[in-house]
């Protein structure tokens, strides 16, 4: 079958595409190699001016990330982020799916009404005030379910979820109700395989969103031994920043020291991001094709 010849147009078009592409993935990558230098560099290749895109392969070290994993507040806030990502994502793609059911059901009574609620909340929340005080009232100040409950069911997940929910043919719940399932049978057993992209889609979102908090663990968390791994970024990039307030004494501590602070930043950064990133190819065959159809049908 003969394929019709591109035009110069098209050909210029795709031309700038690539071009741009290649633009956007130098801009992504860049700060990410940036950093994988820094943290495997020696002091003296560190400290040295110009872009470190390319680690001086002769004096590779990895006494920077041995020095932030023997610390052990990087072991301690590993097990607390994991444990807080894993019951974050858990309950709210659970309480998520179940929640985007009902909504799909048009026989939902004042289906409408629900709805609105939901989507009411993404324009409007009570403040930062109420919610601590309502979290304080609760009995959860200091524990890990601070962090995992209140942002348990996001309105926009749940909206996208229950999008994709709609567009599931209903003929196949109501052939399931003449044998005799119910609501709960028909969505574990028809509705949650089905909706494996959805699922992988709210998944990974939770996963980025819980690994990356800080926010809400800076204040709800105010005593030892609950830390996040974005807490201990954000104090050593404070620290870093301290650091290098005053020149004269960062360029005496420099000599003092055997190795940069610039570098434990880095590897700090890269201990915080490689988990996170790794797992998004497990979920990337999923991905599109859950945004996608979650977001067409309204």
């Amino acid at each position: 079958m003969s394929t019709m010849k591109k035009s110069f147009g098209d050909r210029v078009f795709d031309t700038i595409i690539v071009i741009l592409l290649i633009l956007f993935c130098i801009t992504v990558l860049y700060p990410f190699l940036n950093q994988l230098t820094l943290s495997i560099s020696t002091k003296t290749d560190a400290t040295k001016k110009g872009l470190h895109l390319i680690p001086n392969f002769t004096n590779i070290t990895l006494d920077s990330y041995r020095r932030v994993l023997l610390g052990g507040s990087i072991i301690k806030a590993f097990f607390w982020t994991i444990l807080r990502t894993s019951l974050g994502t858990a309950f709210s793609v659970s309480v998520t799916i179940m929640m985007a059911y009902s909504l799909s059901k048009r026989y939902l009574p004042y289906r409408n009404f629900w709805t609105f609620l939901v989507v009411f909340t993404m324009f409007f929340s009570g403040g930062l005030i109420p919610s601590f005080l309502l979290i304080r009232s609760l009995g959860m100040m200091n524990t890990i379910w601070a962090l995992v409950l209140p942002p348990v069911a996001a309105a926009f997940s749940l909206i996208i979820a229950r999008n994709f929910m709609m567009s599931i043919p209903e003929e196949m719940a109501e052939s399931a109700r003449i044998d005799g399932a119910n609501d709960i049978t028909i969505l574990f057993w028809i509705y949650i395989p089905v909706s494996m992209p959805i699922i992988a889609t709210l998944s990974l979102w939770s996963m980025v969103s819980h690994w990356n908090a800080w926010f809400d663990a800076m204040i709800y968390i105010q005593r030892p031994p609950i830390r996040m791994l974005q807490e201990v970024l954000r104090r050593v990039l404070i620290d870093s920043v301290m650091a290098t307030a005053d020149v004269t004494q960062q360029a005496m501590a420099m000599e003092e020291l055997e190795y940069a602070p610039v570098t434990i930043r880095a590897a700090v950064l890269m201990i915080v991001t490689f988990p996170i990133v790794c797992t998004y190819p497990f979920f990337q065959r999923y991905f599109v094709k859950g945004v996608m159809i979650g977001s067409l049908k309204g």
